[in-house]
């Protein structure tokens, strides 16, 4: 089967934090025995390492006579996920039509079965004009990570336009019932969504004692002492005010406790503030970024892991859930932004209202003061992930859906 992957966002090198899940699908369905072209818009000041292209061919296309002003994608293109940047509204035409004629030329060359288009603004609209363009019959599959589905919600009657053109996909995808809402507000039928996540690659995602002994020492964790953890961008759907509220109740019943928080982002002075307001900021490690490789082992590390999303705006499930879910931790989320499709109240972990920082801290304190309970529920973190949330279980699920629906492999 061929797979063209379209997206304004792609990781170049092995260890970019940006969009890797996307590249996690591509290399994937390259596992499984398909060929996969990556379709995606170059940008200035980056240049993309061979390791990238060693299982997906990468097809960079540009839209602006002069390099330097190829800005769009990349985390660049919203503020805080809220609002659409100055410089991508005016980038943005440019880029919609260079990637529909340089999509639909790739289109007459090859004979795809279908586009898989991430991010609906601006990719499935490219992929639906360069469609038309070239006659093409392959199928274009839509999955809807977040900041789309605000973008969408916010542009009012374009919004709504937008939304006709984005619905003529073969088969479209959320991870969270507030975007699946949402879509539904701006005019897609509820019963033309489905729910799928990005997942987790289980072969290099999991739990080492050697990885947390280290990062503890580096950290200076004790042995007794219990390691939270939360990754992202500190922006406002992220609800990590709500988590740094929730840790003066937490340490006030249980003295050994540290939250690790890695990112960064403009709110950090306002977190700053929270905990000096509450006298926990001594409980409270700020790492900032660190790589991907890093990254994993802090999971290990940790002993809860902590995902307090808030509803407004719409956002997906992140995928840091299931990686700490792959590593066994058990989860303390907030039931909004996906959290509900693989964190199951008292099966893997427990779920509060979105904001609600004393059911938060009441859920820690239980799961510290109840060492068998952790290792239950992290427990049935690690099964859920090697069943069903893993990479490889999600790209069969997804070409499972074309199967479905077309019955074999288009070459016409």
């Amino acid at each position: 089967m061929k797979i063209c992957v379209v997206s304004h966002s792609y990781p170049f090198f092995k260890e970019d934090w940006r969009s890797n899940f996307i590249a996690s699908l591509a290399e994937m369905y390259n596992d499984v025995g398909c060929n996969v072209t990556v379709f995606t818009p170059f940008f200035f000041g980056e240049i993309r390492s061979a390791d990238m292209s060693r299982k997906v061919r990468i097809e960079d296309y540009k839209y602006m006579p002069i390099a330097s002003l190829h800005l769009i994608g990349y985390g660049k293109s919203m503020e805080n996920d809220l609002k659409i940047s100055g410089l991508t509204l005016f980038l943005a035409p440019c880029l919609v039509l260079s990637g529909i004629f340089k999509l639909a030329s790739l289109l007459r060359r090859e004979k795809y079965d279908f586009l898989h288009c991430h991010w609906a603004v601006p990719n499935t609209l490219i992929a639906v004009g360069a469609r038309w363009l070239s006659r093409s019959k392959a199928r274009i599959f839509t999955s809807f990570p977040g900041s789309d589905v605000t973008v969408i919600s916010n542009m009012g009657y374009l919004g709504k336009f937008l939304t006709k053109i984005i619905a003529t996909s073969d088969y479209m995808s959320c991870n969270s019932s507030d975007l699946k809402e949402a879509l539904v507000k701006s005019g897609i039928s509820s019963d033309r969504i489905d729910y799928v996540i990005y997942g987790v690659d289980d072969s290099k995602i999991f739990f080492s004692a050697e990885k947390r002994a280290k990062v503890r020492t580096k950290l200076g964790i004790e042995d007794g002492t219990i390691l939270l953890l939360m990754i992202g961008r500190f922006i406002p759907k992220k609800g990590f005010s709500t988590a740094f509220r929730a840790l003066k109740p937490i340490v006030e019943k249980n003295r050994n406790v540290k939250l690790a928080i890695i990112g960064d982002g403009d709110l950090k002075d306002e977190y700053v503030s929270i905990l000096k307001k509450d006298g926990t900021l001594e409980h409270a490690i700020f790492v900032g970024r660190i790589s991907t490789h890093e990254l994993i082992d802090y999971y290990s590390a940790s002993d809860i892991f902590l995902m307090p999303s808030e509803k407004i705006p719409a956002d997906g499930l992140n995928t840091v859930v299931p990686e700490a879910m792959a590593c066994g931790r058990p989860v303390v989320a907030s039931n909004v932004g996906g959290n509900d499709l693989v964190v199951f109240d008292g099966v893997n972990g427990f779920l509060h209202n979105e904001r609600d920082h004393e059911a938060l801290a009441m859920l820690v304190n239980r799961m510290i003061e109840e060492p068998s309970l952790r290792e239950r529920l992290g427990a049935k973190s690690v099964e859920l992930v090697k069943s069903r949330f893993n990479w490889h279980a999600i790209a069969k699920y997804y070409l499972g859906k074309y199967m479905e629906q077309y019955g074999k492999i288009n070459r016409s």
